[in-house]
């Protein structure tokens, strides 16, 4: 159930990939290529990490700011890091 989902790892869930796509796009765009984000040695890589942790305290940021309790957009992002990094 979406509520559930929302509560456990609040936007960053979905704000994550949609950073990660737009990341992509823009390397596309900028180099002409195919990019190495689909690959499971950038998914691995410390800078896909260190990417997708900014991204996640970024949306608890996000969603600190519109309201919602520090100490839970923290958890959640925290929750959420760890889905997309394994």
């Amino acid at each position: 159930m979406v509520p559930d989902r929302w509560a456990e790892y609040g936007p960053g869930a979905v704000g994550v990939g949609w950073d990660m796509g737009l990341l992509g796009l823009a390397r596309h765009v900028e180099l002409g290529i195919a990019t190495p984000l689909e690959t499971p040695e950038w998914s691995a890589s410390d800078e896909a990490k260190a990417f997708i942790a900014g991204s996640s305290e970024l949306w608890a940021e996000a969603a600190i700011a519109s309201g919602d309790d520090p100490d839970a957009a923290a958890a959640a992002a925290a929750r959420t890091t760890a889905a997309y990094t394994g």
